[in-house]
């Protein structure tokens, strides 16, 4: 099976790569020089995925790599993420992940190949025990432009005959991708001695990036996948308080938190129902939370 991997060199990607290393034909398209690029190999157990340079909001250009490298499947995950990023920058997050999803189906369109789109909890809003057909009403520009992305996918399947798979994530965390909620933390409190808590009553569900990117490698080639749409998450949700308390706990540094308002547009509580996922691929072993930041922690700090 051939697939392409887009936006394959960020935090879920570069799992994803490792999940997939020797079981496909494996592409990676990413707006990084291939000189710098290089640098992930060590996660790819030796193997060496073809390297492609190009940007999403290239519509040319994505239509050009697709039809030639004549993928299977294409699994998207170029995306600009983070509340803040996308708030301050709007034009940017509506030309990625709108525009930029767009060109990559017509990219899927144009060489028949199969999209596994990957989208956020945050299209629900603030929602509890949320189905894959409960009412979507994000809270948030991100939200936003992934709802957008996701009705483009869905039209594209009933307007051009587009085979797909939207997978609605929860909160993802695990080794690497520093910018993100847990790592984060984990990393300024390793720097600096100082945990910074925004609000802290808000919930988030958690799964771990391992999960998710065997959860994307089940979908490649499960036709009961075609035409579907997935919560992806796990059994564990807490606030960012007791996220905060479990790292206190494990962390052999002192630490001191600090407490400030909660952001705009922040979403409160986003539980989703997994009753779906766990029908159509059967019952899958989620890393517990527990188990997660264990080896979140060891990869950032060894000796924990």
């Amino acid at each position: 099976m051939k697939v392409l991997l887009i936006g394959g060199l960020g935090f879920i990607g570069r799992h994803l790569i490792s999940t997939l290393a020797g079981s496909v034909d494996l592409s990676i398209l990413s707006r990084t020089p291939q000189a710098d690029a290089m640098k992930f190999d060590a996660s790819t157990g030796g193997s060496q995925p073809k390297l492609i340079v190009g940007d999403v909001t290239d519509i040319a250009r994505m239509i050009e790599i697709i039809i030639k490298e004549g993928p299977d499947v294409v699994v998207h995950l170029a995306a600009l993420t983070g509340l803040t990023k996308c708030q301050n920058n709007q034009s940017n997050a509506f030309s990625t992940n709108v525009f930029g999803t767009y060109n990559v189906i017509m990219g899927c369109v144009a060489s028949n190949a199969k999209l596994i789109f990957v989208s956020s909890r945050e299209v629900y809003g603030n929602a509890k025990s949320a189905s894959e057909d409960a009412p979507l009403l994000p809270n948030n520009i991100y939200g936003v432009t992934k709802l957008l992305a996701e009705r483009l996918v869905l039209w594209a399947a009933e307007r051009h005959g587009l085979d797909y798979t939207i997978l609605r994530l929860t909160n993802v965390y695990g080794p690497g991708g520093d910018q993100y909620n847990i790592q984060a933390m984990i990393k300024t409190a390793l720097s600096s001695g100082v945990i910074t808590i925004l609000g802290g009553e808000q919930q988030l569900n958690l799964v771990y990036v391992d999960d998710v990117a065997e959860i994307i490698k089940k979908c490649l080639s499960s036709p009961e996948t075609s035409r579907q749409i997935f919560n992806v998450g796990s059994r564990d949700t807490l606030t960012v308080e007791q996220i905060v308390e479990r790292l206190e706990s494990r962390m052999k540094i002192p630490l001191i938190i600090e407490r400030k308002s909660m952001r705009h547009g922040e979403t409160l509580t986003c539980e989703l129902n997994l009753g779906k996922i766990e029908r159509v691929l059967g019952k899958f072993p989620w890393t517990s939370f527990e188990d997660g930041l264990e080896k979140t922690l060891r990869w950032y700090q060894p000796a924990t």
